[in-house]
């Protein structure tokens, strides 16, 4: 509950104002506690001040002056910086020789004789309307010529690094009494440093000055003189060179590298730091650090951490980034690094099969041995992959090649089919071997359909006896092998289409004629990049539930003298003592060349000497003397 206390008024301010609420909830409530959301007006506070300039106040007036001459103006403004409605007093001194104007504030004399040379000292004050003084001030009038006085006693200056040459940075002004014009110089000016107008009193730099040199204060004496009078004053010039936003941050590398990363590692983990430097001082200096990718953050310390987990699998297993300094100047200036975090690998992708589910057909009266289908399954991690049947094979028809993912019927006993169909559960399993908690596996299914009219699938009869070998660089559409399988089924049953198996959706380089079984190459291909390809060659019958025959061929991709020797070093230096005997082998120049058989052969000769002092074994490369040696 908020009370109402009314309106207080306090000529005192707030501690009177509290006294007289509290007196007030005594009367009314009987106690000393209150709330009370207390109006309070006070009487006006604005103070009086002096308004005249430059201080110390002084004057100067001839001794000879007549009575009524102005000497000086009083002046004086609010607290609040507004003209102030006073009169003036003059409390004591000037011995009768000075009189000052209520209402004006002219200080005029009074027709006295003054004493040459003679300071006279007037103590004046300020009174507003309402009664309230301000505080007293001194005012000294010189009777006779007084030196120029500056409008301050020292000068404190901020000036810029890299402020142009001649430029104006500040102007010092002193007062003539004698209403003379004055000239300027400087007494004290280290290292000439500045120069000042004469005239003006404008101070300039005579050269460039660089805040990061060190030099930055400077202490000048700077003097007004009177031309005609000779009468002069001094004051103090402290100028401070300050600082500018001229340096751009720069970081002790300009390319941070950290190796063997785990992928694993948790988000916000310390991986490495980067420092920069900025030569400006202060706010200029203050640098704050950013990383545009969102892959990693930096702390304030320049400390890098992965933003969330990394990834082994991307190109060439690096991250690679800018890291950025940005200085706290106006306006800010920028340095830039780059960051590599190299990944090592971790288990944790599991084995992807080629296909979802498998479908394949087999009649009902296959035999042992016989091909159903083949699984496979790739390892991202890089991991070699084993497979099981974990479902569907109660009866034990089948069998898996845990290694190459083949499976076929069981040889003995004889299978027994039964129809309408197998549905086979495959599990894919890595063997850790990039390092895990555990290894990882995946899962597919093969559905096996038994057909019981089509009960014959194409058969490859010659498939184990099949040597397939290609030149490469050959052009595309080289004949590389005829295939062919029979149906024993008749009619369509029989018919025999050929194809071949595209593993994980990509093309196996070799394209095959469905109806004759060539087959003829897609691509040119480089025997150093791949020595063999494995192809699971298919052949379809035409059956509406057709029946599938699948033939593995290796096919060699032979060698073609297409790569030059290369050096192990483009060039050798070696020296030999003039007294080396002959037969001396002392260098090898050895080469290696990325073909195969013959076409890596290599030969070694030198270029023709006079005489020959050195020769070369053609076979090893080894170099050696042949005849002695002159210095």
């Amino acid at each position: 509950l908020w009370l109402a206390c009314g309106t207080i008024e306090a000529a005192d301010g707030y501690r009177e104002a509290k006294a007289e609420a509290k007196t007030r909830a005594l009367e009314e409530f009987g106690d000393e506690w209150y709330l009370c959301r207390l109006s309070l007006r006070l009487p006006s506070q604005a103070d009086l001040q002096w308004g005249m300039f430059p201080s110390p106040y002084l004057g100067a007036v001839g001794p000879d002056a007549t009575p009524g001459s102005v000497v000086y103006r009083l002046s004086a403004r609010q607290r609040d910086g507004a003209l102030g409605q006073a009169h003036f007093l003059l409390l004591d001194g000037g011995e009768e020789c000075f009189e000052v104007d209520r209402r004006s504030g002219l200080i005029r004399t009074t027709g006295r004789p003054l004493t040459p040379s003679k300071e006279y000292h007037l103590r004046v004050q300020a009174v507003n309307g309402g009664g309230r003084k301000g505080p007293p001030a001194t005012v000294s009038i010189l009777a006779g010529y007084r030196p120029p006085q500056f409008t301050n006693s020292t000068y404190s200056l901020n000036v810029l690094e890299n402020t142009p040459v001649a430029q104006p940075v500040a102007v010092v002004q002193a007062i003539s009494f004698q209403k003379k014009s004055l000239s300027y110089m400087l007494l004290i000016n280290p290292g000439n440093l500045f120069s000042i107008n004469q005239e003006s009193g404008a101070l300039s730099l005579t050269r460039s000055v660089d805040y990061e040199s060190g030099h930055n204060l400077h202490i000048l004496q700077v003097r007004a003189s009177e031309t005609d009078t000779g009468l002069s004053g001094v004051a103090e010039a402290v100028v401070h060179i300050m600082d500018e936003n001229d340096c751009t941050p720069e970081f002790l590398h300009s390319i941070y590298t950290r190796d063997n990363i785990p992928e694993s590692v948790a988000p916000g983990t310390s991986l490495l730091q980067v420092l920069a430097r900025d030569c400006d001082s202060g706010l200029n200096s203050e640098l704050s650090y950013f990383i545009p990718s969102g892959d990693f953050d930096i702390t304030s310390g320049g400390v890098v951490s992965p933003a969330r987990r990394l990834d082994y699998e991307r190109p060439n297993h690096i991250y690679e980034f800018v890291v950025v300094a940005v200085d706290a100047g106006t306006p800010p200036r920028t340095g830039t690094a780059s960051v590599r975090v190299r990944v090592a690998n971790t288990n944790d992708e599991v084995p992807v099969f080629s296909q979802s589910v498998y479908k394949t057909f087999l009649s009902e009266d296959a035999g042992p041995d016989t091909l159903v289908a083949i699984v496979h399954a790739n390892d991202p991690d890089g991991d070699a992959v084993s497979y099981a049947i974990t479902g569907g094979n109660e009866d034990s028809n089948f069998q898996l090649d845990n290694q190459k993912g083949i499976i076929k019927l069981r040889r003995s006993p004889p299978p027994r089919l039964r129809g309408p169909q197998y549905i086979l559960n495959i599990t894919a399993t890595d063997d850790n071997a990039s390092g895990g908690p555990y290894p990882l596996s995946s899962a597919t299914q093969v559905i096996v359909g038994i057909n019981d009219i089509n009960n014959n699938k194409p058969v490859f009869d010659e498939c184990q006896n099949y040597n397939a070998a290609v030149l490469e660089n050959q052009a595309p559409g080289s004949f590389v092998l005829r295939v062919e399988a029979h149906d024993a089924d008749m009619g369509v049953n029989g018919e025999v289409k050929y194809g071949i198996m595209h593993r994980d959706g990509v093309s196996s380089g070799f394209d095959i004629d469905s109806d004759t079984g060539v087959i003829t190459t897609a691509v040119s291909f480089d025997r150093e990049r791949q020595r063999e390809f494995t192809l699971s060659v298919t052949a379809t019958d035409q059956a509406e539930e057709p029946l599938i025959g699948i033939c593995q061929i290796t096919v060699l991709i032979l060698d073609q003298n297409d790569n030059d020797p290369k050096f192990e070093n483009s060039r050798y230096q070696y020296f030999l003592r003039e007294d080396t005997p002959v037969g001396t082998s002392f260098l090898r120049a050895a080469a290696h060349d990325d073909d195969q058989g013959s076409n890596a052969a290599i030969t070694y000769s030198l270029s023709d000497q006079k005489p020959a002092y050195l020769h070369i074994n053609p076979n090893t490369g080894w170099i050696y003397v042949n005849h002695p040696i002159s210095q």
